[in-house]
C-alpha cells in the first residue's frame, strides 16, 4: 500500500547498515491487530517505526512518547493496515505488563494507495528515520554501530516480478 511500507522499508535498511546489541531484537511484525500483545508484553523498551497520520508535509519525521499514544483517541480497526498498537498498549497497561518506555518514529505518508514502493518524499526520509533508530537505541545504553561492510537491504516486496 505504497507509503505504508515505509517501516518495514526503514527497518530492512537500518538492519543492512547497523549491527545491533544481542539486547536488541529488530522485527517486522506488519499489521497483526491484537497480535502484537506477545511481541509488546514485558518490554523494557519498544521502538516503533510506521506511516503517521499528520497535517504535516509528506516525508516529515514525527515521534510520540507512551503517554501520547495512550492518550490517544483509540480509532477503530477499520483495515489490515491498522495496526492496533493503542489497543494493545491500553490493554498490557491495564494487565501492568506494557512496555516500559515506548517511542514511536512516524513518517508522514504521501501515498497509501494500493501498489508497491515508496513516494518519493518518504524515500528521501528513510535515511535520518534510520539514523534516528540508531540515535533512540544508543540513548537507551543499546549498542547500533554502523556496519564495516553495508548489506542490500532485503525488500523482498521491491523485487520485480519475472514471468517464466
Amino acid at each position: 500500500m505504497g507509503d505504508d511500507g515505509a517501516g518495514p522499508y526503514a527497518l530492512a535498511v537500518f538492519s543492512a547498515q547497523y549491527q545491533v546489541s544481542e539486547e536488541v531484537t529488530v522485527l517486522d511484525i506488519g499489521t497483526p491487530g491484537l497480535d502484537l500483545v506477545p511481541h509488546l508484553t514485558d518490554v523494557d523498551a519498544l521502538l516503533l517505526v510506521d506511516t503517521v497520520r499528520s497535517d504535516a508535509a509528506p516525508g516529515t519525521i514525527r515521534t510520540y512518547d507512551k503517554n501520547t499514544l495512550l492518550r490517544a483517541k483509540l480509532p477503530p480497526r477499520l483495515s489490515p493496515h491498522d495496526p492496533a498498537v493503542g489497543q494493545c498498549l491500553a490493554m498490557l497497561e491495564i494487565a501492568d505488563c506494557g512496555p516500559r518506555e515506548v517511542l514511536l518514529i512516524g513518517i508522514v505518508p504521501e501515498k497509501t494507495s494500493f501498489g508497491p514502493g515508496l513516494s518519493d518524499s518518504v524515500q528521501a526520509a528513510i535515511p535520518a528515520v534510520v539514523e534516528k533508530i540508531a540515535e533512540e537505541l544508543r540513548a537507551r545504553g543499546a549498542a547500533a554501530e554502523r556496519r564495516s561492510d553495508p548489506q542490500t537491504p532485503d525488500v523482498w516486496w521491491e523485487v520485480p516480478l519475472v514471468a517464466a
